[in-house]
């Protein structure tokens, strides 16, 4: 549009009107030099494509700028493979999902059971992991929890340096035995969660489904189908983020975590609770708990 217009309106006109920069119109007509390796290029990338068919582009590149002794851009690499239609020849397997993966693309759909439900007090538990920098940012750690929608009650939580499963196992070990005093089985409890790989494992599916009996719900939209939870730790890291930031080992992370989660259950008072502690909003509600367990009876 500039070259057609440029001598009725002139080079700055059209520019101006075309939001475009008079230096990048320039640089764009100026004549590109070009640098005398193309077939060069084209016949080393051949060889390298017969001597080592298992290459894939980030590869081939420093091949490349070895045998033709000059830097070869990867960009530069990948558009004469796709110009030229050489098409890699090393042959990747197909994904093959696991059983579980399978179950869940089958049900998918159906693998959110909270979605658009209420519940009463310790009907559902929202969990997952979230990550937490201390030692001034230097260092990371995980936090598990599960918690409670109704009641914003925290029955358990784990920190530890490595997110898997053993973590998970423990933090759910820990929900039963706070269950259990509340006088709460576990058996058919849903427990909701986004599709992570420590939630998808066999050890976990088994602990829950078949030796507890609770139920295992899936968000199908990631974070945003499990706001309870985002909802906790955005909280806490507001609230303790500094003292999370002063823990100078995993131990003293442990700790602050601790002490912040017994104050958010026993004396925080949650204004969605009439201005009061989880703790106490359980023991109103207990014969409310209680009636719901022997109808399930």
């Amino acid at each position: 549009m500039v070259r057609e217009n440029r001598s009725r309106f002139g080079l700055n006109r059209c520019c101006r009107a075309l939001g475009l920069s008079k230096g990048t119109w320039h640089y764009r007509n100026q004549p590109r030099p070009r640098d005398g390796l193309g077939e060069k290029v084209k016949h080393q990338l051949r060889r390298i494509l017969r001597e080592h068919p298992d290459y894939g582009s980030p590869r081939i590149t420093p091949e490349l700028s070895e045998r033709l002794n000059r830097p070869i851009n990867h960009k530069r690499v990948s558009r004469l493979l796709r110009e030229n239609e050489w098409g890699l020849m090393r042959c990747l397997p197909k994904y093959n999902p696991g059983p579980v993966n399978r179950v869940l693309q089958q049900c998918r759909g159906k693998l959110d059971l909270v979605r658009g439900r209420s519940f009463g007090p310790l009907e559902m538990l929202s969990t997952d992991f979230t990550e937490l920098l201390y030692a001034g940012g230097r260092k990371k750690a995980w936090l598990m929890a599960m918690h409670d929608p109704e009641s914003r009650w925290v029955p358990a939580w784990a920190v530890e340096a490595n997110r898997n499963t053993d973590m998970a196992l423990k933090c759910w070990k820990r929900c039963k035995r706070s269950l259990s005093k509340q006088s709460v089985a576990v058996e058919g409890i849903i427990v909701h969660h986004d599709q992570d790989s420590v939630f998808k494992s066999h050890r976990w599916l088994r602990q829950l489904l078949i030796k507890d009996g609770a139920r295992v719900s899936y968000s199908e939209n990631g974070a945003r189908h499990n706001p309870w939870i985002e909802s906790l730790w955005a909280r806490l890291k507001t609230e303790a983020r500094s003292l999370i930031q002063e823990a100078e080992t995993l131990h003293e992370l442990k700790r602050v975590i601790d002490r912040r989660f017994v104050y958010h259950n026993d004396r925080r008072r949650h204004t969605a609770l009439d201005n009061t502690p989880p703790k106490e909003y359980l023991i109103n509600h207990k014969e409310r708990i209680s009636t719901r367990l022997l109808s399930q009876n």
